[in-house]
């Protein structure tokens, strides 16, 4: 797992494409690829494959379910979305000399961001757009800034804490193999990358969807 991620093309000094932006495009092409082989020959018996993929649909469901009743299959593309992709990106540590694109701010920050504006729009639709934005000023009106100050903080946390969890695992891989290069990695890796990197996936995931139901309940 290599730390922070590396310009590979540069223009007038300012970072244009970067290895992790490379590996997240390689990560979309494989996993729109992935999509398109499951359900190009969907059967009513199915497959080992179609059975894995109906499992993780299912499941994705009923998590969304839990939170939001009757939301899971309206919300599937956007929450499946941002967990295959999350939990591919960070299990990529294994590959030799792939940097993980969660390792990048800009990444983790842009599917944050995602679910801001998604939220917002969810919650302003499921209540209205004045009541949704009254909702700033309660309990009482003077709390309204510090209400929208912690509603801004959202995306920073959100992204921040993947963000901070994957760096901090390739910083100590990175300190672990200084020291002991041959043998310690192996089980830190194994620990990081697909322990560590599948919970992540899954506390970005579920905070996700905690977000959307919140502005939607108010």
């Amino acid at each position: 797992m290599n730390v922070g991620p590396k310009v590979l093309v540069s223009i007038n000094n300012v970072p244009f494409i970067t290895d992790t932006l490379v590996t997240a495009w390689v990560i979309v092409i494989l996993l729109i690829i992935f999509a398109k082989v499951v359900t190009s020959n969907l059967k009513m018996i199915p497959g080992r494959l179609q059975m894995v993929a109906e499992v993780f649909v299912t499941t994705i469901i009923d998590f969304i379910d839990g939170l939001m009743p009757g939301e899971g299959r309206k919300y599937l593309p956007l929450i499946g979305t941002i967990f295959l992709f999350i939990g591919v990106s960070n299990l990529s540590g294994f590959i030799p000399f792939v940097n993980n694109p969660t390792a990048d701010l800009n990444t983790t920050l842009g599917f944050a961001l995602v679910v801001f504006v998604v939220s917002h729009y969810a919650g302003s639709k499921a209540q209205g757009v004045w009541n949704y934005l009254k909702g700033f000023a309660q309990p009482v009106p003077f709390l309204l800034p510090l209400n929208i100050i912690s509603e801004m903080a959202k995306p920073v946390s959100h992204s921040f804490r993947l963000f901070g969890n994957i760096l901090g695992g390739g910083i100590i891989l990175g300190i672990a193999m200084k020291f002991i290069p041959w043998f310690l990695p192996v089980p830190l890796i194994a620990w990081f990358d697909l322990f560590v990197g599948v919970i992540q996936a899954l506390i970005f995931t579920m905070l996700s969807i905690v977000y959307i139901a919140v502005a939607k309940d108010g």
